[in-house]
């Protein structure tokens, strides 16, 4: 598929030159955008300090690991030039330890190497507070650079988001189903008659792991629902995820069914009515309530 896709970027090129190097240099762009180096290094150590403590699989902290160790000695932005400046010693510092580790099976190398990224993923914490908005001249010059392009660039314009660590292949796949369901809600006479169909909103995945979705106004997830109801209540948003790894600590290494189990004790240990509370307390009066109760179910049902 790989290969196929790259054959009609080539053939597309050979028409339209313009249009496809503009769409190469902003899909590229944006995937830099999604994955900054502190949320990358994050993810990054996340991963090196769950494998060490699953006491599995090592080797592939290093296979993991070395491609991002390649960015970082690569920046072509400001914001990871300084990101290079404060955390480029010791994090070289802490990949030194762990190849001494791989040379010399010596585990106190291994014990300082984690030791080393905790307390980078502290400071990272600490330094890069979860951002809502990003400068582009900073984390994209390229992008801020560009005029009179013939490619429209996402967000000069309100209704697309980009979406980082997040693979919206599947979501792409859920719009393409709500699509069939709907050409066979219209070609039926007493759905069409109801006007039965699905909303779809628009999605664009540029990487596996990065993409463009469109977002409806004056919408909200079920998500930020759950999550301001729960911060009423003083309750954390992944109460469940506590409760499951309270049943298993040693959750990466349960079987299937084991897992099955403690999300079942988790469930069990919970009211589970979050989305009932959000929708009585959020609506001004009862009749509010039930219509969007009502959509909820008609939604559901179709």
């Amino acid at each position: 598929r790989s290969q196929a896709a790259k054959d009609v970027l080539a053939k597309l090129h050979d028409v339209y030159p313009e249009l496809v190097e503009e769409t190469e240099v902003v899909s590229r762009e944006l995937i830099r955008i999604t994955f900054l180096f502190p949320e990358l290094w994050i993810n990054a150590i996340i991963y090196v300090n769950g494998v060490y403590e699953s006491k599995d699989g090592y080797n592939d902290i290093i296979r993991t690991i070395t491609p991002i160790y390649k960015l970082l000695f690569k920046p072509e932005t400001l914001r990871e030039y300084h990101f290079v400046q404060k955390f480029g010693k010791a994090l070289t510092k802490a990949y030194d330890m762990l190849t001494q580790y791989f040379t010399s099976k010596n585990d106190q190398k291994l014990k300082l190497a984690i030791d080393q990224y905790r307390y980078i993923y502290h400071c990272i914490r600490e330094q890069y507070p979860r951002l809502s908005e990003l400068n582009l001249m900073d984390t994209s010059p390229i992008l801020a650079a560009y005029s009179d392009m013939a490619l429209v660039v996402p967000g000069t314009y309100n209704p697309d988001r980009e979406l980082g660590q997040d693979d919206l292949r599947q979501d792409e796949r859920a719009m393409q189903l709500f699509g069939l369901i709907n050409s066979l809600l219209m070609k039926d006479d007493e759905t069409a008659k109801r006007f039965l169909a699905i909303e779809q909103f628009p999605v664009v995945p540029l990487s596996s792991n990065s993409g463009l979705i469109g977002f409806y106004p004056d919408c909200e997830s079920f998500h930020s629902h759950v999550n301001n109801i729960r911060k009423v209540s003083n309750q954390p948003i992944n109460l469940e995820q506590r409760l499951a790894c309270q049943f298993s600590p040693n959750w990466d290494t349960l079987t299937v069914m084991q897992k099955v189990e403690s999300f079942e004790y988790a469930l069990s240990n919970t009211p589970g009515n979050d989305l009932q509370r959000a929708m009585w307390y959020t609506a001004p009066n009862a009749e509010v309530w039930l219509e969007r109760r009502t959509n909820y179910t008609r939604s559901l049902a179709v």
